[in-house]
C-alpha cells in the first residue's frame, strides 16, 4: 500500500471510528433509559445486558454505519482541504480521483461487510433480541415449542406438528402429514408420535396410515405400519426439509434474504399484493447496505466543497442529506408496496437517485 493511501485511510478511519463509537453509545444510552427499570425488575445479570446490546447493535448498524461514514468523510475532507493538503497532493501530479480512491474503498468495504453480516449473524441477533425482550429480559427455562401448520403447494402436502422448536427443527413431536390430490381431496394421512430428520431423510416413529378414496372418504381405519425397521420408518418420499418448516414458523422479517427467496419459490400461489410487498422486502434487504457506498460517494464532493467554510456547513449538509435520503426511501417503500412502481425500483430508488447525484458532483470536482 502506498504512503498516500495509508495517510488518506488514517485521515478517514480516525474520525469514522469516533463517529461509530459516538452513535453506538448514544443508541445504547437511549435504549437503556427506556429499559433500565425492566432490567432491575427482572434482575438481569450484567453480562446478559451486555450481550443484549451487542446483539441489538447488529441490526441497527445498517443505519449507524452510513451516518458515521457521512460525517467521517465530511470531517476528513474538511480538514484536508482546510490545511491545503489536497491542493498540495494535486500539485505533485496526483489526480483528485486517485487521492480519494481510499475513501471509496472504505465505503465499498462497509457495504460488503454489512451485507454479509446482515445475512448471517444479523438476522439471528434480531431474533434473539426480540425474544429476549418478549421474555422480559430473562432466558427461558426450556426450549420454546409451538404448534405448526405448513402446506407445500408444490407437493400438495400439509404438515401438522404439535410441538415444533425452530432451534431444533429436525425433531418433531406428534406429526401428521396429509397428502392431497391437486383438487384438494386427500390421498392419505401419515401419523407419527415423533419425526427425526437424519442424513437428508425423515424417519417417523410409530407410524400409522389412514387412506382415502377419490371422493375423500376414508378407506378402513388408521392402521399401524411395521416394515423391516420396527417402530421407525424411513419416509424418503417426503421432500420437505426442516429449513422449510423454520421458514414457515419464523416471522417474515426475521428471515434472511435467501430464505425469503425460498419462501417465495415455495409459495407461488400467494396474492398479488402480498407478492409485491414481499418482493419489496427482498430488494430492500439487498439495497440497504449500499447506502454506505452511496453516502461516501456523495460525501466526497460535499466535504471537499465545505473545506473553506464553517464545519457547521458540513454538519447541516449531512443532516439534510439523511433527511432527503431516508424520505426518498419512504417514498420508494410506499410506491413499491402499493404497486405504483416495480418493487425493485421502490427499494432501490433512493440509492439510484443519490448515486447518480454523487457521481455528477464527483465529475465536476477539480
Amino acid at each position: 500500500m502506498k504512503i498516500l493511501d495509508r495517510y488518506m485511510l488514517r485521515s478517514l478511519l480516525v474520525p469514522l471510528a469516533y463517529c461509530l463509537a459516538a452513535f453506538s453509545m448514544l443508541f445504547v444510552i437511549l435504549d437503556l433509559f427506556d429499559h433500565l427499570s425492566k432490567f432491575l425488575e427482572s434482575h438481569t445479570p450484567g453480562y446478559m445486558i451486555a450481550a443484549y446490546y451487542a446483539a441489538l447493535l447488529m441490526p441497527t448498524f445498517e443505519y449507524i454505519a452510513p451516518a458515521a461514514l457521512m460525517l467521517g468523510t465530511l470531517y476528513a475532507l474538511w480538514h484536508l482541504t482546510r490545511s491545503n493538503e489536497l491542493i498540495a497532493m494535486q500539485a505533485s501530479g496526483v489526480s483528485m480521483y486517485r487521492i480519494l480512491l481510499p475513501f471509496l474503498a472504505v465505503g465499498l468495504a462497509f457495504t460488503v461487510v454489512l451485507g454479509i453480516a446482515k445475512e448471517t449473524i444479523g438476522t439471528r441477533a434480531f431474533v434473539w433480541t426480540t425474544k429476549f425482550r418478549e421474555s422480559r429480559f430473562t432466558l427461558p427455562d426450556k426450549a420454546e415449542t409451538i404448534h405448526l401448520v405448513y402446506y407445500d403447494t408444490v407437493t400438495h402436502r400439509q404438515w401438522f406438528v404439535d410441538q415444533f422448536d425452530e432451534h431444533d427443527p429436525g425433531h418433531l413431536v406428534k406429526v401428521k402429514v396429509t397428502q392431497e390430490r391437486p383438487d384438494g381431496t386427500r390421498v392419505r394421512d401419515l401419523v407419527a408420535t415423533r419425526a427425526e430428520y437424519l442424513d437428508g431423510t425423515w424417519w417417523f416413529h410409530d407410524l400409522c396410515i389412514q387412506r382415502y378414496d377419490e371422493a375423500d372418504n376414508p378407506i378402513g381405519t388408521l392402521t399401524p405400519v411395521t416394515l423391516g425397521n420396527g417402530h421407525v420408518q424411513e419416509m424418503a418420499e417426503l421432500t420437505e426439509t426442516p429449513d422449510s418448516l423454520v421458514i414457515e414458523a419464523r416471522n417474515w422479517l426475521f428471515l434472511s434474504t435467501l430464505n425469503m427467496l425460498r419462501y417465495l419459490r415455495e409459495h407461488p400461489d400467494i396474492s398479488r399484493d402480498a407478492s409485491k410487498q414481499k418482493w419489496y422486502d427482498v430488494h430492500s434487504r439487498l439495497a440497504t447496505p449500499w447506502a454506505c457506498l452511496v453516502v461516501t460517494l456523495f460525501g466526497i464532493p460535499a466535504g471537499a466543497k465545505t473545506g473553506r467554510q464553517s464545519p457547521l456547513t458540513g454538519i447541516f449538509l449531512a443532516i439534510g442529506f439523511f433527511f432527503a435520503y431516508y424520505a426518498l426511501s419512504q417514498v420508494g417503500l410506499l410506491l413499491g408496496k402499493s404497486g405504483v412502481v416495480r418493487p425493485w425500483l421502490g427499494a432501490w430508488l433512493s440509492n439510484i437517485v443519490f448515486f447518480f447525484s454523487g457521481v455528477a458532483m464527483l465529475v465536476r470536482m477539480r
